[in-house]
Parts: structure tokens; sequence; C-alpha cells
């Protein structure tokens, strides 16, 4: 998160510079810039960057300057799909898999299943509170963190059945997550505002908000299909960058709204750690957030940020106990979060009233939903692109896409 916002303005002073780049060294040198921002997204820069040096000398990639002097990357003229290559180098990603994982056992598979948990629950009720950041959804959070982490399943079912590669895990990626919290403040925002209740909200989001990611599915296997994914390769560098960066601040911001149990969804909401008692709260989850991002860039094993990110929880307790703060105590400053019933799951589907929901508001989202096609596209064919790489075998990102 941090070394992603912070360079942010390097970048964007860069990209608004008109000038083009002629030479494939030159190129690369973009690359290099927005992929030592440290981002989440290293990944997705890093497959862009090695494309790129692989490119023999006088075939540079197209970047022109586009409207305002920024410029613009054709990534028409990178192999992002690998399709030059396709037919000569292509090896089945099953093969891969099984020289890969032939010498596993079941005990392999149970470790990497329990380290994914460590690393993808918490990440997931993370992404429940940046979508339902607005204060209305706060008495319904638990249930709400649930769906979450439902949804990721079914996405995580879908890549285990369907995926040409036997290793996916299929994790919901954080690309979108902006995009839905706008759809669900939107929702929120519109029905308070015409004197709506709680409920109506809640099941007004829980109808959109799916319909929205379902049709954005529906969408991506349409592009796929029919080999349409070169349409947002057309997607600017600067506003992709731009982008990649807002996520980090996104989510940091929503980190420090869960230490100090406020809701911040605007700039000026950062005026609560001037409350000392506020910032005594956020200090611990700002320092292993340092913590965890230094690991993240400089660990060279699989297994040391799982390690950590148990440690962190685990020393936060021996200190209670070492210091002798009950678990009541610590709740009542703020420490621990407030003990809420537990919600079955049967009680999930008693959420969405359809009697209920705000049809209308469908008009008042679709701009966010575009804008959101476009994004999610574009991240996920860097993705791919990532995994090729990788696995130094080629992938077909648009039959990967339908996936």
């Amino acid at each position: 998160i941090f070394p992603r916002f912070g360079k942010l303005l390097r970048y964007a002073i860069m990209a608004s510079q008109p000038q083009t780049y002629g030479s494939t060294q030159q190129t690369s040198n973009v690359f290099r810039s927005l992929h030592s921002s440290g981002s989440q997204n290293n990944e997705r820069v890093r497959a862009l960057r090695g494309v790129v040096d692989e490119m023999p000398e006088g075939r540079s990639a197209s970047l022109s300057g586009a409207t305002r002097g920024a410029p613009q990357c054709n990534y028409s003229e990178l192999p992002l799909s690998w399709n030059d290559r396709e037919e000569k180098e292509k090896i089945p990603a099953s093969k891969y898999s099984a020289n890969k994982g032939g010498n596993h056992t079941m005990f392999h598979y149970l470790v990497y299943a329990i380290i994914n948990v460590i690393i993808a629950v918490p990440g997931l009720y993370g992404y429940a509170s940046v979508i339902f950041n607005h204060p209305a959804f706060s008495s319904h959070m638990n249930a709400l963190a649930k769906l979450v982490i439902f949804s990721s399943f079914v996405h995580q079912l879908g890549f285990v059945i369907f995926s040409s590669l036997d290793f996916a895990i299929g994790t919901v990626q954080d690309a979108g997550l902006i995009f839905l919290s706008a759809m669900s403040n939107v929702i929120a925002n519109n029905i308070l505002d015409a004197g709506g209740t709680i409920d109506e909200v809640v099941s007004t989001t829980l109808v959109l908000l799916p319909l929205g990611t379902a049709t954005l599915g529906l969408v991506l296997i349409f592009l796929g299909k029919f080999r349409l994914l070169d349409i947002v390769s057309y997607l600017p560098m600067p506003v992709i960058g731009g982008y990649l960066a807002f996520i980090g601040y996104f989510c940091l911001e929503a980190g420090v709204a869960l230490c100090i149990s406020k809701s911040m969804t605007t700039f000026s909401d950062w005026k609560y750690l001037f409350d000392l008692h506020s910032l005594l709260l956020a200090t611990p989850g700002l320092l292993s957030a340092l913590v965890l991002t230094i690991i993240s860039r400089k660990a060279t094993s699989d297994a040391v940020l799982p390690i950590a990110m148990v440690l962190i929880p685990t020393v936060f307790y021996v200190v209670l106990f070492v210091c002798g703060v009950t678990l009541e105590d610590a709740r009542e400053v703020g420490w621990v979060g407030k003990e809420a019933p537990p919600v079955p799951v049967q009680d999930l589907f008693h959420l969405v009233d359809f009697g209920l929901v705000h049809w209308g508001l469908i008009s008042k989202c679709v701009g966010t939903w575009v804008g959101m096609v476009f994004v999610v596209s574009f991240a996920s064919c860097l993705d791919i692109a990532a995994v090729s790489m990788d696995m130094g075998e080629a992938l077909d990102t648009n039959k990967e896409m339908v996936t």
C-alpha cells in the first residue's frame, strides 16, 4: 500500500510530459518506473516490463501522446496473449502442473490450503469493509462479510472446475473494489436522502451489486469468446497507473477506519487521527501494514508472509496477557471490536426483500459499471500475462478470460 501510493506523484509527473518513447530501452524504463512503486500489482507490471524487454531492438512499443499530452501505450504491439508465438511454443498448462506437482502428497495440498486461507480470509474481510463502507451497512457487517466470503468461494470453485491451470486459486481480486464501493454509496445515499430505510438500502445493494458483477462476467465471456479483448489494451497507462495507486490509498483508508471503528469515506475524515486516542488505535495497524509491505517486497520464502500474518495477532494477545488486560477491557477501550451475535447461514437469505429493491437506481450505477468493465478487463489481461511469464509458457488470454 505505502510504496504504491508514495510513488504515484512521480509517475503522474512523468506521464503528463508530452514525449514519444522511440526505443525498446526507453519504453522499458517507463515500466521499470511504475514497477519500482512496489504495488500489490507488481506481477501485472512485471509482466508488461518483461514483454517489452523481450522485444527485439527496433520493434518498439507504440507510445504516442494522447489528449493533453499524456503518453498512451498501444498494447496491440505487445504480445500480451503471446499470439505471435502461440502455435510454436504453446504447452498445455496441465503438463506444467503435472511436472511441478508430481511429487506432492495430500499433506502438501493441505498445507497450501491452510496458507491460502490465512492470506485470503483477512483480505476478504477487508474487501467487505471497503465495499460496504457507508455507515448504513455497519449494523449488518457480520452478515455482509460472510456474503463476500461466500462469493469468493463461488469464484474459486469456478476456477477449480473450469481453469486450464491446475494450480489456480482464483481468489477475488481487488480491481473492482472501488467501483463496487462507489455503487453501494450511490445506492445508500439516494435511498436515505429520499427518506428510505436501512432495510431498503441493504436489499437494493445486495441485488444490484451481484447483478453488476454477473453482467460484468458475461461481458468478459463475450469478449473472450469472440477474441475482442484487444479493445481494452488501448487504455492510457497514466489512467491505469493512477487507478492502481488509488486502490492502495482506498485500502489504506479502509484499514485505518477499521482500526479506529469509524467510517472514513472522504479525505476530510483523516481528521480523526488528530484525536490522540484514535491515533493510538491506528498506530499498531499502520505499523503492521508497513511490516507486511516490507515482507511482501523483500521476503524470498513463500512461508514468511503467512507466518507473519499469524504472528501479528498472536503478539497482540500476548501483550494483552502480559499487561493484565482482559478481552472485555480491550473491547471497552477499542482495541478489539465490539462483540456481535453470530449470524447463522440461513439468516443471510433473509437480508434481501425484493419488494424493497429500488430498481430505478440501476441507471445511476451504469456509468460506474462501464468503468469497472474496462479496468477489470485490463487488469485481468495483465494477470494472465504475469502467470504466463512465471510459467514460461504461452497462455491464450481470451480463453483464460472466459474462465
